[in-house]
């Protein structure tokens, strides 16, 4: 009970910065409506491919477009932390006698927050467009591959600022989130990708998360074939991520 509360105490101080620095989350707002606009504009053809069977090419990049708004959630926390690391606070909060799981815990619950309010900023987007949600249960399947998502981005993030104790840091953040989004299914279906992004979109775990959120989002209803392939991807990702945040945590304490 003491590490979540701790864990809630840190997440709504990261949630305050959102309001105090603007600049840092207003990027992560930006960026996923002008991915969602520039890509169903610019690519707006491709829906005439078959692998697309006719649906809109706007709900096709929707689910793209909310999960990197998660990853752009998830690297904001390790900005944070950053920052943290770099004025003392995250120093303070080691001395003290606050659980260390709390740590990480924190500024991870932040990003699935602020998540939710991407992806909702996204549908009404795509609402504006005229593409409308797909039912209730679909679209809490969606919501929810984007928490996991921004938990997963979250933990890389936060790893790599508690290695490089620097702000300066937050390109290597974006490359990554933006290369694991990027080269995978993000424009088209796996049956459509040839050459060696079909063989890298394959091994992407990313891949398997936006196919189960646009099952999800075409279709209208749950598909449970396509959904569990997401669940283990996202799984995998938040276990190997997860220690990559908690390992120099632990080294951090054997000094």
């Amino acid at each position: 009970m003491r590490a979540f509360a701790v864990s809630m105490g840190l997440a709504g101080r990261n949630l305050l910065l959102v309001r105090r620095v603007p600049s840092v989350f207003i990027p992560s707002l930006v960026m996923p409506l002008f991915i969602l606009v520039a890509t169903a504009g610019a690519f707006h053809g491709i829906g005439a491919l078959p692998e697309f069977a006719g649906a809109s090419y706007l709900a096709f990049t929707i689910p793209m477009a909310a999960t990197m708004g998660a990853g752009f959630a998830g690297i904001n926390s390790g900005m944070t932390l950053a920052r943290d690391l770099e004025g003392g606070f995250f120093d303070r909060l080691q001395s003290s006698p606050a659980p260390r799981i709390a740590l990480i815990m924190g500024p991870l619950m932040a990003a699935m927050a602020r998540s939710v309010f991407t992806t909702t900023i996204v549908f009404i987007a795509g609402m504006i467009g005229g593409v409308w949600l797909p039912g209730l249960a679909s679209t809490l399947v969606i919501y929810g591959f984007c928490l996991l998502f921004a938990a997963a981005t979250s933990c890389w993030a936060i790893g790599v600022a508690l290695r490089a104790r620097t702000v300066q840091a937050a390109p290597i953040m974006q490359l990554v989130v933006f290369l694991s989004v990027f080269m995978s299914v993000a424009y088209v279906p796996v049956d459509a990708l040839h050459g060696w992004l079909g063989h890298v979109a394959t091994y992407n775990p990313v891949t398997y998360i936006l196919t189960a959120s646009r099952s999800a989002e075409l279709t209208g209803s749950i598909i449970w074939s396509q959904t569990w392939p997401g669940l283990v991807a996202s799984a995998g990702l938040l276990l190997v991520l997860g220690a990559w945040a908690l390992l120099p945590l632990t080294r951090l304490n054997d000094r």
